[in-house]
C-alpha cells in the first residue's frame, strides 16, 4: 500500500480534522475512510484478507475507520478503529500473532473455543492456528501489535526448545495482573518510540531489535503460562531450517499453481528427502496437507471478503483447489461448516 492516503471520494479528506492529530500514531496514516467494502479491502491488505460487516446497518453514518502503521524492530505497531459496531471474521490469521490492547471501548474477542470481553482492563493475544472472529462495539479503538509467527516462536524455543502444537492458550490477558501490566507498558513504550522515530521508514537498529525481542518474551511468558502444560506430544525441535521456511513462503505466495515436490525442493534448494523431513519433524505435517490447509485458509479468506454475486467455485479455482467437491468436504472439516453457508454468513 502507498504510504500516503488514497485519493477517493469515499475517504475523509484530512484525518487531523477529526482529532486525528491526537490519535496514536497519527503520523503513519494508511486507512482513513467511511466506506465498510473499502476499510475491508485496504486493512485486509495490511493484516490479511477478512470479513467485515456492520452489526447494525442502521448506524451506518457513524462507521469511520482508521488505520495508523508503523515498523518497529521486526513488529507492527498499529492503531485501529471503526466507529460504528462491527463483526470482524479473519479466520484463521496463519502468519502471525496480534496483540489487541482496547484504548476506549470493547469488542467480543473469540480465539478458537476461548471468548474474551475485552476492555480497557483486559487485552487479548490472538492465536494465528485457531479461527478468530470478532464483535468491536461502538466506539471502539485498539492500539495492535503484530508480531510474525516465525519470530514468536524463535522465543518459544529458546525457552523449552520445543514448540507447543497447536497454539491453543486463553487469549485473556489482565492488564492490572503484573504480566498485563509488563505488556501493556511495553506495548504504549514501542508504539511512542515509533512514532518518535526521525526517519519513518528507516530499518531497525540493534536497540530497536533488542527492545523488540524483550516485548516478545513477555507474550511467550502469557502464552506458555495460560497454555498449561506442555503437551506431552509436542516434539523437541530446533527453529526451523532455511529450506523449510523457504517452501513454506514460496507455497503460500503461489497456492494458485501446480505445486510439485521437485519444483518446490528446488525453490527451497534441498532434496526431496530433506524437505519431506523436515515437514514431518519441524511443521508435524506432510507437505501435501500443508498445501490443503494453506489453500483451504486461503479460500476462506477470499469467501469472507467476496463480493455477494461471487461463486465458490471460482474462488476455489483461484487457490489451486481444482476438485470443488473434495475442496468442499475438507473445508467443511476444516471450519465446520461448508463453503456456501460461510458466503451465506458473509451476504447477511
Amino acid at each position: 500500500m502507498d504510504d500516503e492516503t488514497p485519493s477517493d471520494p469515499r475517504m475523509v479528506a484530512d484525518p487531523h480534522m477529526i482529532a486525528g492529530a491526537a490519535l496514536p500514531l497519527a503520523r503513519f496514516p494508511v486507512v482513513a475512510t467511511r466506506d465498510p467494502d473499502l476499510a475491508r479491502e485496504q486493512i485486509g491488505r495490511i493484516f490479511c484478507p477478512h470479513g467485515l460487516i456492520l452489526a447494525d446497518p442502521g448506524t451506518a453514518a457513524r462507521f469511520e475507520a482508521r488505520h495508523h502503521s508503523a515498523a518497529f524492530g521486526g513488529l507492527t505497531i498499529n492503531f485501529v478503529s471503526y466507529g460504528a459496531r462491527v463483526e470482524i471474521d479473519p479466520g484463521c490469521l496463519d502468519r502471525f500473532f496480534l496483540l489487541q490492547i482496547p484504548l476506549a471501548g470493547s469488542a467480543l474477542v473469540r480465539n478458537g473455543a476461548h471468548e474474551t470481553l475485552a476492555d480497557r482492563g483486559r487485552a487479548t493475544l490472538l492465536s494465528p492456528a485457531l479461527p478468530t472472529r470478532m464483535v468491536w462495539e461502538a466506539g471502539c479503538q485498539k492500539l495492535i501489535v503484530l508480531v510474525p509467527r516465525g519470530l514468536l516462536e524463535e522465543h518459544v524455543v529458546r525457552v523449552l526448545d520445543r514448540v507447543p502444537r497447536p497454539f491453543d492458550f486463553d487469549p485473556a490477558i489482565d492488564l492490572l495482573h503484573p504480566r498485563g501490566a509488563a505488556i501493556l507498558s511495553q506495548a504504549r513504550l514501542v508504539q511512542h518510540l515509533a512514532e518518535s522515530r526521525k526517519w519513518p521508514g528507516s530499518a531497525p537498529d540493534a536497540v530497536e531489535r533488542e527492545l523488540a525481542s524483550a516485548f516478545v518474551t513477555l507474550l511467550v511468558g502469557h502464552m506458555l503460562e495460560r497454555g498449561g502444560a506442555v503437551p506431552a506430544q509436542a516434539q523437541r525441535v530446533s527453529v526451523a531450517p532455511a529450506h523449510v521456511r523457504r517452501a513454506e513462503e514460496y507455497i503460500r505466495a503461489h497456492l494458485d499453481s501446480a505445486l510439485s515436490l521437485p519444483h518446490l525442493a528446488e525453490r527451497a534448494g534441498s532434496s526431496m528427502r530433506s524437505l519431506q523431513d523436515g515437514f514431518r519433524q519441524f511443521r508435524d505435517s506432510t507437505i501435501s496437507d500443508f498445501i490443503l490447509a494453506q489453500r483451504l485458509d486461503r479460500w476462506r479468506a477470499l469467501i469472507l471478503a467476496a463480493d455477494p454475486e461471487a461463486k465458490v467455485g471460482d474462488l476455489a479455482l483461484g487457490v489451486g483447489l481444482n476438485h470443488l467437491g473434495r475442496a468442499a468436504a475438507a473445508y467443511r472439516d476444516r471450519f465446520g461448516e461448508a463453503p456456501s453457508q460461510t458466503l451465506r454468513k458473509r451476504r447477511g
